[in-house]
């Protein structure tokens, strides 16, 4: 990804955040020398190394590129909204579009273990449905969950690298960049109030 230095995020605890909030994610790789990509929810372990956990349907042949030389690229997608030229105090300008992105790139680790593959799916279950296990326990019984286990592949990355981009306007003057931060904050559109946020924090 191509990041300008005014643009690059170097703060850990912030590219963790993003990641968590935005973690419907893109898993990237090759398939005999084609790119292919899966949409799948990610687990972000915050830990060091960062340790990236999901899982894939079996059917889905990307799995089969995972190996102990494979590497991967995940992309977590932040808020993104529009930036119109009349947004400005500057004239004239071009139409242009703000986001935030993270990717993370790392070996991929199949994991056969069936006790942390089964561990893995309660820690899913519990992050984006933390209720379910008392409004639905039969949902979240262990033998059922095996018997889904023949269907999916659980596996791991372990994050070598990461790039993470926050283009907001940091190129234009402060004049300019609080005109399209008061857009923002006051936007209808939840991601365009969040980059609203993000433009306000200091340093941004």
């Amino acid at each position: 990804m191509y990041i300008p230095a005014v643009n690059r995020i170097d703060d850990r605890d912030l590219i963790v955040e993003i990641m968590q909030k935005n973690s419907f994610a893109t898993l990237v790789s090759t398939v005999e020398g084609e790119p292919v990509a899966t949409h799948l929810p990610v687990l972000v372990e915050p830990g060091d190394p960062l340790v990236l956990m999901a899982h894939i349907a079996r059917a889905n042949s990307q799995w089969r590129t995972f190996s102990g030389d494979s590497n991967a690229l995940v992309i977590f997608s932040g808020p993104h909204g529009y930036v119109s030229p009349r947004w400005y105090e500057s004239r004239p300008n071009v139409p242009t579009w703000n986001y935030v992105s993270v990717h993370a790139y790392g070996p991929v680790e199949i994991i056969e273990d069936e006790e942390l593959a089964l561990a893995h799916l309660k820690t899913m279950v519990e992050t984006f449905d933390p209720t379910l296990s008392e409004l639905q326990p039969d949902s979240m019984d262990t033998e059922y969950h095996r018997k889904l286990l023949r269907g999916i592949v659980v596996f791991r990355i372990t994050v070598e690298r990461v790039d993470a981009k926050a283009k907001l306007n940091q190129n234009k003057s402060e004049a300019d960049r609080s005109a399209v931060r008061t857009r923002y904050e006051t936007s209808d559109l939840a991601d365009e109030r969040e980059m609203g946020a993000m433009m306000s924090e200091p340093g941004s």
